[in-house]
């Protein structure tokens, strides 16, 4: 019985923290959106070439590795249904619907999230936020809305760079290790896209985004503790926002591909 009370305790205490966070996390959210109107160019456009140019080469080295596994894996299994050119159609279906945006987040919470919650952190705890504050500088405008439109918009196009990278992955697998005849893998790649997975992929990415510099810019404002607090800052964003984009992405699945489709 003690065994069963301390279980439900620890539910409800994980509950209760996981929704304190999401109430917290939808008001700075908030916050940020009403700061819109005020919002200045050059330091947006800094965070974008700060977390979209520089992540350019990570998304592609990761993200064609992913479409070679894929390749590789489910090659096994079609060889025995003597449907070896179908891995372009699975490799296509796979990184357009599902891996393209989500391997992007994932790499990107570890990228941007990090760096962020500990930019901000570290601000925080030296008091250059309550000295922003002391000045009528609102932090949000200043720290949180460029690095959120940064990354949102940021993580649109490394979707699409991911998409194309992923299926070369496949291409390269393809064409080389299964013998799949260039023309043809092309042909069953392009006929096995969806073109609205595109747009809705890159609807992911940006809530992705969001969810991504909310998290970090939530930790490194409540931050305390010095180096300890920065650093436990900085690990917490990135954990939670992991958690945050996988369960985002299961609830963008059904809504794309149960829901509006009406199955």
């Amino acid at each position: 019985m003690g065994l069963v009370t301390r279980f439900l305790g620890f539910v409800g205490r994980a509950g209760f923290m996981w929704a304190d966070e999401l109430g917290q996390m939808g008001r700075l959210m908030l916050r940020t959106l009403l700061a819109f109107p005020r919002l200045r160019v050059e330091p947006l456009s800094q965070q974008m070439v700060r977390f979209g140019v520089r992540a350019v080469p990570i998304i592609c080295m990761v993200n064609l590795f992913v479409g070679m596994i894929v390749a590789v894996a489910m090659s096994t299994t079609l060889l025995k249904y003597n449907a070896l050119n179908e891995t372009a159609s699975i490799v296509a279906i796979g990184v357009t619907k599902e891996l393209g945006p989500l391997m992007t987040g994932l790499i990107m919470s570890g990228f941007a999230g990090a760096a962020i919650a500990a930019e901000i952190a570290s601000m925080n705890v030296n008091e250059e936020i309550l000295a922003l504050e002391a000045g009528a500088l609102p932090p949000i405008r200043f720290l949180v809305l460029p690095r959120v439109l940064g990354v949102m918009s940021t993580m649109m196009c490394l979707t699409l760079i991911a998409d194309v990278m992923g299926m070369f992955g496949g291409y390269v697998v393809g064409t080389n290790l299964l013998n799949i005849a260039s023309q043809k893998y092309i042909e069953i790649n392009n006929s096995a896209v969806d073109w609205q997975d595109i747009p809705r992929g890159m609807v992911k990415a940006a809530a992705f985004g969001a969810i991504i510099t909310i998290v970090a810019c939530r930790q490194g404002l409540n931050a305390n503790g010095g180096a300890l607090g920065v650093g436990r800052a900085t690990t917490t964003a990135v954990v939670r926002s992991i958690v945050c984009i996988i369960a985002a992405n299961l609830c963008f699945s059904i809504l794309f591909y149960y829901t509006l489709a009406g199955k």
